[in-house]
């Protein structure tokens, strides 16, 4: 072979580690510069993740409107009572038994005569407006000779009208199955209308009384 020929391949050879050694190298920055850019857009992603601002809207239909909170999701239920007209003098039972209650105490929006003349023109001031009753259930009443499946509305035991059937037959329906199955969820009921004072000419407070209305709000509570 002799000594040109040994000296050759060794220098074949030293070129060939070089070229690995270059190559290794190259591999290694490039996995550590992946490496990198992966850990940096990790940390981005985490830092820039927006973070859920409760409650949220999850899904709404004909009858409700059901939120997501930290730790549960919540489904409201509101109508207003059908048939109050033919319940009035409950509904003011009802309220007499409210007497110490602290969403009854205040009476006209704590507005004086005065007041009203100032700050309001022709827009009647309720006695009691939006006043929230402190107990309220609803029953079944299988025995309804209109409604096999009416459901009535009692205020402190007082029975003060039917969750309507008009534009909310689905509710009812949903609202129906729920007591069919023996579910119960808790129950608010909103007092609206009777006895009132009005500014009508800016000299002097006029009286006067509606009906009494009232509105319900069932809540169905879910844990996540």
């Amino acid at each position: 072979m002799g000594i040109f020929g040994f000296f050759k391949r060794k220098n074949i050879k030293n070129q060939q580690n070089e070229i690995n050694t270059i190559s290794e190298n190259i591999k290694s920055q490039v996995n550590n510069a992946y490496s990198d850019n992966n850990q940096n857009e990790i940390k981005v992603s985490k830092k820039e993740l927006p973070k859920k601002e409760y409650p949220i809207l999850v899904q709404e239909t004909s009858f409700s409107r059901k939120f997501e909170e930290k730790n549960a999701f919540f489904e409201y239920i509101n109508f207003k009572v059908a048939g109050t007209s033919h319940y009035q003098s409950d509904i003011k039972k009802a309220i007499k038994l409210e007497a110490d209650s602290i969403f009854f105490d205040e009476k006209y929006d704590g507005m004086t005569n005065k007041e009203i003349l100032e700050s309001t023109f022709d827009e009647p001031i309720f006695i009691h407006h939006n006043a929230i009753f402190s107990n309220c259930d609803l029953r079944l009443e299988e025995d309804n000779e209109y409604d096999p499946e009416a459901i009535a509305v009692y205020v402190n035991n007082f029975k003060v009208g039917h969750v309507p059937r008009k534009n909310f037959k689905e509710g009812k329906k949903y609202i129906y199955d729920l007591l069919k199955s023996d579910i119960r969820y808790p129950a608010t009921a909103s007092l609206y209308g009777g006895k009132y004072k009005i500014n009508r000419d800016d000299t002097s407070i006029k009286m006067g009384e509606t009906d009494y209305k009232i509105e319900c709000q069932l809540v169905i509570k879910t844990e996540k």
